[in-house]
């Protein structure tokens, strides 16, 4: 038994390199237009911070669609009633962020730095305070964090019309060099 699971596993493994060296050049495609992306996301931030702030009001607003769908649906008044308030809920703060997008960015980017503070102190705690491997990689990773809650804070609100397009940008340009890489080693494989 444990034979046969072993080799359906090595299939399965096989078939999944088999795949993915037929479509390396899709990846490389897909990582290159990540890449593209997150460069002019950085580039141009300001463009790429209110892009970023109405991309998350639309998926509020699809959201609110969707729970009021589930409210009408409900028999029951109670249920449906506290389904209907989120929608509207969701429906308010989507459609505020689609049409302010710059009041918003400044309000998430001081959640941003908040956050990156508060993790910061968080991560330096744990360093200090508990026996992990890599301790002196979470004590540094604590102090950056803590270092550019700080850096975003004491810029703010200027930090709001740059600090989330940079960020989607990295983000995206270091997901498409991830997948350029893979579909580069994925080209040389022998299945």
């Amino acid at each position: 038994m444990d034979y046969q699971v072993h080799e359906e596993m090595r299939l399965i493994q096989r078939n999944a390199l088999q795949q993915l060296k037929e479509n390396w050049k899709w990846y490389f495609l897909l990582g290159a237009g990540l890449a593209v992306i997150g460069a002019l996301g950085i580039m141009y931030a300001f463009t790429a911070t209110l892009v970023s702030v109405v991309y998350l009001g639309v998926l509020l607003v699809v959201a609110g669609f969707f729970e009021a769908l589930q409210a009408f649906r409900l028999s029951k008044w109670g249920e449906a009633f506290l389904r209907a308030l989120l929608s509207i809920l969701y429906l308010a703060a989507g459609f505020f962020m689609i049409f302010q997008p710059a009041i918003n960015a400044l309000t998430l980017t001081l959640v941003l730095a908040a956050f990156f503070v508060i993790s910061g102190i968080m991560k330096i705690i744990f360093s200090i305070t508990r026996h992990v491997p890599h301790k002196g990689w979470l004590l540094l990773s604590g102090i950056i964090s803590i270092f550019l809650g700080v850096l975003i804070w004491t810029q703010w609100p200027y930090s709001g019309l740059w600090v989330l397009g940079t960020l989607v940008g990295i983000e995206l340009l270091f997901t498409g060099s991830f997948w350029i890489m893979l579909a580069l080693k994925a080209r040389k494989l022998s299945v």
